[in-house]
């Protein structure tokens, strides 16, 4: 099969595009290697439909097909090269206008904004040189990389899709997204993900490692008063999904979660939010508490300073925050902040099955 693949590779005619860093050419037979690499590499393994166990004999047939592809017409598929080494591989699929966009980056290459540049090259050349005008973006719900780069890459994101993908593990909801000949390759959306820190705390992005302290949060009584239409029994799942919403919706541009940690150990103690992000109106703010943290003054401590955040590092010129009549705690964390309280909608919120008032409560950027 060797012999056939060299014989493939020498006769099939692949066009090499280069930025000046990242260059794309045909896959070659001195890859294998590197492809099963890849292909075993854990990350991989968790969110792209492989063979398993994967082998010399898998990677010698993606490869085959990689260059068949182009010869039939049926795909576009390129391998990534940086500094004079095979770094991955890059792919569209379709003949007609529009086409489906993958890749896959060995693990010495990533995290170097790499696979952003293999896929600008590629949407570049689909749309100049084969009349292309969309490229579609899936990726199975959760896998953060990917999207981190198609977000980079200027891809309109559009929606998460339920019960879309079939992967190793099953059937899965995906993340979708586009990307029009035309559009330029800057990113679509503002995706507002910081970290700062308090005296005792940090304001960090949201993780896989924080889903069961989530899980915990969100089932605690208290948390479910006003927290209603959570699902009971609660799981870890369902934390998980809490948080793979929060990570798309940051992407797109309407929230910014941080989790609030432990400074020395980077434990989860609870999280604050900022939703509805709008350049007129502002943001709404909300929070909640892990039950060990409670008392301990964690929200005290970090949600004036998360608004300040808010106003001198976000930019955000206006914040909200409503909390039920009965929700004392939720009052003095908004007055501690600098907010005042604007108004009072009449049993417009539902604490533990009763009907109470809302109170909300604002603070403008030039307040603060």
């Amino acid at each position: 099969m060797r012999v056939e693949l060299s014989r493939l590779a020498e006769s099939i005619e692949v066009p090499v595009l280069s930025d000046g860093v990242v260059s794309l050419r045909a896959h070659r037979p001195d890859d294998i290697d590197r492809v099963v690499e890849y292909a075993t590499d854990p990350l991989t393994m968790r969110w792209a439909k492989m063979p398993s166990p994967y082998g010399r004999t898998d990677a010698e047939r993606f490869i085959t097909g990689a260059l068949r592809g182009w010869d039939s017409g049926a795909s576009m598929i390129w391998a990534i090269e940086c500094e004079g080494r095979f770094i991955g591989s890059v792919d569209l699929r379709g003949s007609g206008r529009v086409v489906d966009i993958g890749f896959v980056l060995h693990p010495d290459a990533r995290g170097e904004g790499l696979a952003r540049r293999a896929l600008v090259l590629a949407m570049d050349y689909a749309a100049t040189e084969r009349d292309v005008e969309v490229v579609r973006w899936e990726a199975a719900e959760g896998n953060l990389t990917s999207l981190r780069t198609a977000h980079a890459a200027g891809f309109t994101l559009l929606a998460k899709l339920p019960d879309w993908l079939e992967m190793n593990s099953g059937v899965v909801d995906a993340w979708s997204a586009k990307w029009h000949a035309g559009d330029d390759f800057a990113p679509k959306s503002t995706w507002r993900t910081t970290t700062f820190e308090t005296e005792r705390f940090r304001l960090r992005p949201l993780s896989a490692a924080d889903d069961e302290r989530i899980r915990e949060t969100l089932d605690d009584p208290i948390s479910r008063k006003y927290l209603f239409g959570r699902p009971s029994p609660l799981t870890v799942e369902h934390a998980a999904a809490e948080r793979t919403r929060k990570w798309w919706t940051a992407a797109c541009g309407q929230t910014c979660t941080w989790a609030v940690a432990d400074k020395e150990n980077d434990l989860y103690l609870g999280d604050i939010s900022l939703f509805k992000i709008d350049d007129v109106t502002g943001a709404e703010a909300g929070f909640y508490t892990h039950p060990e943290a409670r008392g301990t003054g964690v929200l005290r401590e970090t949600f004036p300073a998360a608004v300040r955040h808010s106003f001198d590092v976000l930019g955000l010129r206006r914040l909200t925050l409503f909390a039920a009549a009965s929700n004392k705690g939720s009052w003095a964390l908004a007055e501690a902040a600098g907010m005042h309280r604007f108004g009072t909608q009449p049993l417009a919120a539902l604490s533990a099955g009763v009907m109470e008032d809302l109170f909300g409560y604002e603070l403008l950027r030039d307040e603060a």
